[in-house]
């Protein structure tokens, strides 16, 4: 059964505020979805989702004057989203019916019952709700049977026609959850794989369910299974092989630095050795973001050899200079190393140190000095006179010549 004592401390706060003013509005507001299982599987919650028969604007606005908060309202699904400092998003949205105008369209939504908003999810296991003022289990679709049996179920053999995401996120769930898809429901989204289903929703779309994939613990696993499935053919051609083992070394980079851009890393890696500009259409990627992924993609196959070949540090530095700090984090090399610690070497010269003009003869040549100290072509001690040579020789050749 459901025990909300299991809530971390600002989900159980709101909780408690929504049950507060519920009694005082005297409305009966539902948890249901993605709270309701993970709950019922003993797992950490994150957001907040209620869903409400009648009232739910009424609700949603009292709630958020309570806490402090705001409130965004999204009429076209009759849903609205509360935050406010110190607890999680609440999302509020009124029990509704669904209806596909053509397959992979978004849905016209028309107000409902309890059970109509449930029987119109995805799974069976995100068909349930909690009463918060009764404290009972409402389950038209058997769905706490199908947690208990670990297993990933569609309501009704449309499913996956009707929303293709739907296919992105029965694979997604598979593999955060350790559930079996069930074989019915394995065949309805083979089934639509095979007859072009994907090809019926937008790129950014398809796009959006890919980037919830790369931000899951088990990352590696998720986009294996989607890319397995046949699911990223409608995005770009199949990634090789040995996907998995890269994706791996992906999420063990992205453990060991999490300031590292995760959609970057992981898009560079699936497109790896064959990426254009194309593949990136509807990612929503920034110019620089995607040079970042087009980088990795099509420089990280040939980097190690090309480290290899280079004669000295000097050569192998002026390759690793423009690389992003993803594409460093994936080559594997120990000259990447020693970049890094010439990237943190500093020497205590500054511009003022070499009594001349400055320009950029200057900052060039301390640039130069800092690698000649560093590679050990000259000692600390005669830094400031290497660098006053250097920058005399940079502003001799930058000089025009003298007219006849």
């Amino acid at each position: 059964m459901i025990d909300l004592e299991q809530l971390a401390n600002p989900q159980r706060r709101a909780i408690d505020v929504v049950r507060e003013v519920a009694a005082e509005k005297q409305l009966r507001p539902y948890l249901v979805g993605g709270p309701v299982r993970d709950l019922l599987l003993g797992r950490a919650v994150a957001d907040i989702d209620l869903t409400l028969a009648e009232g739910s604007s009424n609700f949603a606005r009292a709630l958020a004057r309570r806490i402090g908060g705001r409130v965004r309202s999204f009429p076209q699904f009759l849903t609205y989203k509360v935050s406010a400092d110190g607890f999680p998003e609440i999302d509020i949205a009124t029990a509704r019916r669904e209806r596909y105008r053509s397959p992979g369209a978004l849905p016209t939504v028309t107000e409902g019952h309890l059970n109509d908003d449930l029987l119109r999810r995805d799974f069976t296991i995100n068909a349930i709700a909690f009463d918060l003022t009764t404290n009972a289990l409402h389950d038209p679709a058997d769905g706490a049977a199908d947690i208990a049996g670990r297993t990933i179920r569609v309501l009704h053999n449309e499913s996956f026609i009707d929303d293709p995401t739907r296919i992105f996120r029965a694979l997604r769930f598979a593999s955060r959850l350790g559930f079996t898809i069930e074989p019915h429901t394995r065949e309805l989204l083979d089934h639509a794989i095979a007859g072009g289903a994907l090809d019926t929703i937008s790129r950014e779309r398809a796009w959006r369910e890919l980037f919830f994939a790369f931000g899951e613990a088990e990352a590696p696993a998720a986009i294996t299974a989607i890319s397995d499935a046949g699911v990223l053919r409608s995005l770009f051609a199949a990634a090789a092989p040995d996907l998995r083992a890269r994706l791996d070394r992906v999420r063990a980079a992205i453990e060991s630095n999490p300031e590292l851009d995760r959609p970057v890393l992981y898009t560079g890696t699936l497109l790896y050795g064959n990426a254009s500009p194309v593949d990136l259409e509807g990612s929503g990627l920034s110019q620089k973001r995607a040079r970042n992924v087009m980088q990795i993609a099509n420089e990280l196959p040939g980097v190690g050899d090309a480290l290899a070949e280079a004669k000295s540090d000097p050569q192998r530095f002026r390759l690793l200079k423009h690389a992003s700090p993803e594409m460093l984090t994936l080559i594997d090399s120990p000259h990447v190393a020693r970049f890094h610690d010439y990237q943190k070497f500093q020497l205590p010269l500054r511009v003022t140190d070499l009594e001349m003009p400055g320009g950029p003869h200057v900052a060039r040549a301390l640039e130069r000095t800092r690698e000649a100290v560093f590679m050990g072509e000259i000692p600390p001690g005669e830094a400031r006179s290497f660098a006053r040579e250097m920058a005399m020789k940079y502003l001799n050749r930058e000089q025009p010549p003298e007219s006849q």
